[in-house]
């Protein structure tokens, strides 16, 4: 019988990291039989100025300095001062992120291609839509989408050519300019609005990344019970006001600043002004297509769509 225990993570200064990681190996062994799975046993430096060398350096000195280390002596942890993946969602610095996505799409991109042996159109872009395309839409609302939309584009376009290829049997390459912009807005449109239903992530990941961030701001600042909210959120962001998004120097916090700035000028967001303008919508954010109108008839034409209205980033924590 083979046991998975996945997704372990520990937060702590290096001697106290080490020394949990120890222990935690003896008890999976003893308790459950389990092993730490090596390749995966990672040791990430974050905001330092460490060299990969100096870190690994550091790591090697922490583990031979405590003899109830000598577990760990044998396992060779990977050591990353640029960034690792946390549970499929990378984290890092900019450069290290982009790297990362833009592997993810190029991986997206060849597995597209193999999906052209499935002679059935149906089961073609069902995988399409609910296998490829979910891939980068899962880095999209996980990661700082500012960084992504070089790449989230590629995939999009590929995939709409997929569909246009195996629909067509290759008789797309003989449209029109005009025919083809019709076609991949029919292909990217929902449902019920007449289309396909393969949402495109270059605009939709800004959307749901920028609404995950966003509650999770809300809920740091409802969440405090007795204490004041600000207490309950230092344990969360600690030295961070969150009432001023001037002040913020998280990164993800920062990313959500710009995906803010971001809806406001290319997508044609509005931002309230006072509480008193305040919308009651939920916090997620859809990008507008005021131009698409469904191509079926139906007594129940959809409505059309809303402006979409964001609130004050200063305003989001309530203490």
């Amino acid at each position: 019988m083979v046991g998975i225990c996945d997704d372990i993570f520990i937060i702590a200064r290096l001697s106290k990291a080490l020394s949990c990681a120890a222990e935690m190996k003896k008890i999976l062994k003893a308790d459950l039989d389990m092993d730490l799975n090596v390749p995966k046993f990672n040791v990430f430096f974050p905001g330092t100025s460490f060299s990969l060398d100096t870190a690994r350096s550091a790591l090697d000195l922490a583990v031979r300095a405590d003899p109830s280390l000598a577990d760990l002596a044998a396992m060779k942890a990977g050591v990353s001062t640029d960034g690792m993946c946390v549970a499929g969602v990378p984290v890092g610095v900019d450069a290290w992120l982009k790297n990362f996505v833009a592997k993810q799409a190029r991986s997206v991109i060849t597995d597209v291609a193999k999906l052209d042996v499935i002679s059935d159109w149906l089961i073609h872009t069902q995988l399409l839509n609910f296998c490829q395309n979910a891939r980068m839409a899962f880095l999209g609302r996980n990661t700082p989408t500012p960084l992504l939309s070089e790449f989230m584009a590629q995939v999009d376009a590929t995939i709409v050519e997929a569909v246009c290829r195996h629909g067509t049997g290759g008789g797309h390459v003989d449209w029109t300019p005009q025919l083809r912009k019709i076609v991949n807005m029919k292909i990217q449109v929902p449902h019920f609005r007449g289309g396909f239903g393969i949402t495109p992530n270059e605009g939709s990941a800004i959307s749901a990344f920028y609404s995950d961030t966003c509650a999770l701001v809300v809920w740091l600042g409802s969440h405090g019970g007795t204490r004041p909210a600000q207490h309950f959120a230092d344990a969360w962001a600690p030295g961070l006001d969150l009432t001023s998004p001037n002040s913020w120097h998280a990164p993800l916090l920062q990313a959500l600043s710009t995906s803010h700035a971001l809806l406001l000028q290319d997508y044609g967001c509005f931002e309230y002004t006072s509480e008193s303008d305040r919308v009651p919508a939920p916090l997620a954010v859809s990008i507008a297509l005021s131009s698409v109108r469904p191509s079926v008839s139906s007594r129940n034409s959809p409505p059309p769509l809303s402006t979409v209205t964001l609130s004050q980033l200063c305003m989001l924590f309530q203490k």
